[in-house]
Parts: C-alpha cells; sequence; structure tokens
C-alpha cells in the first residue's frame, strides 16, 4: 500500500503507507491511495473485490461491522496502465528531479477495473479512490483490497484505514482554467460539432472537469487561434453562427446558448472568450466561417491581418451582440476576454490590435498570458496570467489580481505536471498558490488531441506529447474513453489532490486566520517558499495536510 504520490515502476524504492497511521479525509473530498502488487506466476489472473467497515468513533456499526446503505462509502477501483513517452523532456532544458529523460513506457492512464486482470513479475499498481459523500457519516473505516484467484481462492488480502472527519471542504475561492478544445471531441469521435452526440460527449467531458476542480471554461465563440502554424487551419469550433447578406453580419447565439448551459448545470461559474487574434503577436485574425450565398465558407483566417478593415468591421458588430447576449442572460460580469496569448510587446499588429478593440471591451474583463510585467504596466492586461519562472517581478510589483500558469517551458525547478515528473511536483502547486496567494491558475492543455501546431490529428492512446511537440502529458489531462466518457490520469488525480490541499488550507484559514496557516505552512516546510524554492519529495506535502486535518476535526468537534 503506498501513497498516490508514487509513481509505480519508476521510483527508484517504494514507501509504504505508514502502518497504524489511518489516512484522513474531509467529506466530499477524494483520497486516493495505491496497491502495488507483482507475482511470480505471470500466467495467473486475479480478480479485485472490496470489502469495508465501519470500525469505530461514530457509533455502533452493523452487524459484523457491514455498513448499512446510508453509512456505505464509496470505493472506486482503477488499474494504472502505463503510456509511450517518446519525448519525455525538454533535451535542453531539465533539472535533476525528473524520474527519467529517455523515451520509455511510464504509468499514467487510469482505467475501470472489468473482469480479471494479468498478474506480470514486474510492479504494477490498482489506484484506489475513497469518495465519502458530502453526508458521509463521520468515522473510522477499513477498506480491503481483495485479490482472488480464478478458483476464488484468496490469493493477498490488504486493507487501510479511513477516518472520514465532519469537515466539508468549501469550494475552490479561485480560478481554475484547462483550456478546453471541442474539436478534440469531433476529430477524435468522428461526430459533427455541436450534435446531439457532441452534446452528450462534452456533457460528459464537462462533468469530469467540473469534477476534478475547474470551475472556468474556454469558450470558442469563434474557432480558437491556438497551436496553428501559419497556413493551417484546426477543424472549425464556432459557437456564434454567421450570416453574411448584402456586407451585413447577422448573429445566432443559439449553440453558445446550449454550451452556456450545459457548463453552468454542471457547475462552471465563470467563462473566457477564446482570442480575437493569433497567438505571439496578434499578426492575424482567426478563421471565421460564415454563411453567404447559400453556403457555409470560411472568410478570416491566416490571410486576413489583423488590421483588415472589414476584420475589424466584423468584430465592431460581433462583441456588442455579445455582450448584450451575456448581459442578458446575467454573465457578461463572469466573462472574460483574450486578445493575443503571450503577446509580442514590440508587435505593431499587437498595439493595433488593442487599440481597435480595447473601447469595444470597456467595462469587461481582459485577461492574458504574460511573461512580460511592461504589459500590466503599460495597462495592456487588467489581469495578468504570469509563467511561474517569470513571476518575481509581478509579485514584488503586485497587480490587484495576479495568476500563474506552467506548460512546455517550464521545465526547471519549478511546478509542473510531465509524465517525467515526480508526482510530488505536481501536486506542491496547490500549496504554493495558497502561499503566494495567486488569483487563479491556467494550464493550455485539458484534451488536445493534435500534433504540434495542429498539423494533423493524433491517437491520444498512442502519442502524448504532441507527436514529439510537448514533453510528454503536457498536451492533456483526460484519454477519450469508449462511448464518449473521458478516462483520467494521475497527473489529473494529483492536480486535484493539490486543489484539495488549497481547499483544506483555505477552511482553516477561516478558523484560525491566514497568518497562523502560514505559520504552520513555514514550520513544516523549514523555509519560506516560492516556486522555485519548496521542500522536495512525498513527505512535506503528506504531512503538512495530516496536520491541516488533525486541526479541521478538532475544529469541528470545539463547534458541537
Amino acid at each position: 500500500m503506498v501513497s498516490s504520490l508514487e509513481k509505480i515502476g519508476l521510483e527508484k524504492a517504494l514507501t509504504p503507507l505508514k502502518e497504524g497511521i489511518p489516512l484522513t479525509v474531509c467529506r466530499g473530498e477524494t483520497v486516493s491511495f495505491q496497491v502495488a502488487f507483482r507475482d511470480s506466476d505471470t500466467g495467473s489472473d486475479i480478480g479485485i473485490s472490496v470489502r469495508k467497515a465501519l470500525v469505530g468513533e461514530s457509533g455502533s456499526a452493523g452487524e459484523n461491522g457491514i455498513l448499512t446503505q446510508e453509512e456505505s462509502l464509496e470505493v472506486r477501483i482503477r488499474r494504472v496502465l502505463t503510456v509511450m513517452c517518446r519525448y519525455s523532456c525538454n533535451p535542453e532544458s531539465f533539472d535533476d528531479d525528473y524520474l527519467f529523460y529517455d523515451a520509455r513506457m511510464a504509468p499514467d492512464l487510469l482505467r475501470d477495473v472489468e473482469g480479471q486482470i494479468p498478474v506480470r513479475s514486474e510492479w504494477q499498481s490498482l489506484w484506489v479512490d475513497v469518495c465519502p459523500e458530502k453526508g458521509q457519516k463521520p468515522g473510522l473505516y477499513r477498506i480491503e483490497i481483495c485479490f482472488t484467484s480464478k478458483g476464488e481462492e484468496a490469493a493477498a488480502v490488504c486493507s487501510v484505514e479511513i477516518r472520514v472527519i465532519e469537515e466539508v471542504l468549501p469550494p475552490l475561492p479561485i480560478l481554475h482554467t484547462e483550456w478546453f478544445h471541442c474539436d478534440g471531441i469531433v476529430d477524435y469521435y468522428g461526430v459533427d460539432a455541436f450534435s446531439e452526440e457532441f452534446w452528450r460527449i462534452f456533457r460528459n467531458f464537462i462533468q469530469v472537469y467540473v469534477k476534478r476542480g475547474g470551475n472556468m471554461i474556454y469558450t470558442p465563440v469563434i474557432t480558437p487561434p491556438l497551436d496553428t502554424e501559419v497556413g493551417l487551419e484546426r477543424t472549425t469550433i464556432q459557437l456564434v453562427k454567421v450570416e453574411l447578406e448584402r456586407s451585413e453580419y447577422r448573429f445566432d447565439f443559439s449553440n453558445l446558448g446550449r454550451f452556456l448551459d450545459i457548463c453552468l448545470e454542471e457547475g462552471i461559474v465563470r467563462f473566457e472568450i477564446s482570442h480575437l487574434f493569433t497567438q505571439w503577436g496578434a499578426t492575424a485574425a482567426p478563421k471565421v466561417v460564415a454563411w453567404t450565398d447559400g453556403e457555409c465558407r470560411r472568410i478570416f483566417g491566416w490571410d486576413t491581418p489583423s488590421n483588415d478593415p472589414e476584420y475589424l468591421r466584423f468584430l465592431g458588430e460581433l462583441i456588442p451582440a455579445l455582450k448584450e447576449y451575456l448581459e442578458g442572460r446575467g454573465l457578461l460580469e463572469h466573462t472574460y476576454f483574450h486578445i493575443s496569448d503571450e503577446p509580442n510587446l514590440e508587435s505593431e499588429q499587437y498595439q493595433t490590435a488593442q487599440g481597435a478593440v480595447r473601447h469595444l471591451l470597456d467595462g469587461c474583463m481582459l485577461i492574458e498570458a504574460v511573461s512580460d510585467y511592461e504589459y500590466y504596466a503599460k495597462g495592456l492586461v487588467d489581469i495578468p496570467v504570469c509563467a511561474t519562472n517569470h513571476i518575481e517581478l509581478f509579485l514584488k510589483n503586485r497587480p490587484s489580481v495576479l495568476w500563474s500558469y506552467y506548460c512546455c517551458a517550464q521545465t526547471v525547478e519549478v511546478p509542473n505536471r510531465f509524465i517525467s515528473m515526480p508526482s510530488w511536483r505536481n501536486r506542491i502547486y496547490g500549496i504554493l498558490l495558497y502561499w503566494l496567494k495567486i488569483d487563479g491558475f491556467l494550464h493550455w492543455g485539458f484534451n488536445f488531441y493534435n500534433s504540434i501546431l495542429s498539423r494533423k490529428k493524433i491517437n491520444p492512446y498512442e502519442t502524448v506529447d504532441a507527436d514529439g511537440g510537448f514533453p510528454a502529458g503536457d498536451p492533456f489531462l483526460v484519454y477519450p474513453g469508449k462511448n464518449g466518457i473521458p478516462e483520467e490520469s494521475i497527473r489529473l488525480m494529483v492536480q486535484n489532490e493539490a486543489i484539495n490541499d488549497y481547499r483544506a488550507l483555505y477552511a482553516l484559514e477561516s478558523r484560525m486566520g491566514r497568518d497562523k496557516v502560514m505559520e504552520l505552512i513555514r514550520q513544516e516546510a523549514g523555509m519560506e517558499l516560492s516556486f522555485r524554492q519548496y521542500p522536495k519529495g512525498n513527505e512535506f506535502i503528506l504531512n503538512l495536510r495530516e496536520k491541516v486535518n488533525a486541526l479541521l476535526a478538532e475544529g469541528a468537534w470545539a463547534s458541537e
């Protein structure tokens, strides 16, 4: 039995869970651990079953300790499967804390156990999630994982105790967006954009997105001009239907409305509108299609300079109409706008684009991924989203609202979630976000299923690095499973633990104040923290979270 932060088969030595010390979890939260196993009898298959019992502290258990239906604790068991990492890290930029640097199979994909599973002589693992509901009866539970041979003989039984405390964690108080790529659904599943089958699959993905901590969503009003090589096109994903007749534009927001409805129903609270100009300098217009003369055709794209008068006229009509629609739904104040991702400050096109549309976005929130403080100093962006390896000047000259992000370029010292990295480097991010009081965090790839620059579509089960474009694991967190149901990754689950760490620290802050929570972190870490400096390894994270849970539990009892 090992923690969720181990990557079985990659670590030099496995560190078992501490015997006799229960894992603690708040109600409504998920706590995860792993069962590592191997057997010299490689020709056998095994079955997996679970037994659960309430064993103390919250009243008497049922007969023989068996849980009643009201007390039942949800336990989910999945196999940890390996994927091929051909481009494991940036060969010109890495540090000593990676688990590997070469091409190899590595654990990442989580798949529900169905029937018997094969046993090998090498270590493999099961991923176990224990998920108490918000109304779960607090107490000490025993979870037994049983390995059964073909003859129904118990080959092995292992157990762990889970203490469910009364605390229900508050919602994440900061915003979190993973750029959602709707063309990934269209391309992989072969469905028409905005068909009923698309919406069914989209809802499945959004449910996982929200369950694992996403509360803001990238909204493709027009096809996003992201990660697209000059002259190429990504699959059209344009929520706003445009009609062009006698030089007049008309807009149909019905697909946008369906998109918003599903997201709101599933728990999304904020929306970010897709970029109005291309990446890295705003040199051109995104792809826009319109119905004209009875056919749908592209009217803007790479061949449209960003200062093109007709495109600017189009934006001059689209943006006010979009704002009016969002205002009518009471969502405009919950919506953020982008101009160009990682713009080039020296770009005349970017300055022109800013000047052309800024007045149209008056009163709206403008958010941008930037790494140069001068953007904010010049008033070009309301909410800077700064890369974690360039954020020091932003922290020193603190904007009123400051977000952070990392991606393929944050490869040395700072947190990240490449498959080749240890999981503690992923999970530490939640504690650092709290410590540095960051207002939101962004990542570009929830489900990017294209090669680098979208030169071709890829099968994410066969390539996890955008066809050698980005370090393995950077482009997506979920795999497109059967029947339109996404399969999760180790990285997604560990990131969710990071988010829950933040929620737990925030809950404790409401009890004892931020200064005392900061001092608790400082004592456990033995240092001041930053995105570049923090304790390495599992111990600090796991010990801190256990102490936070213990304090939350004491507070709950004291309030009774």
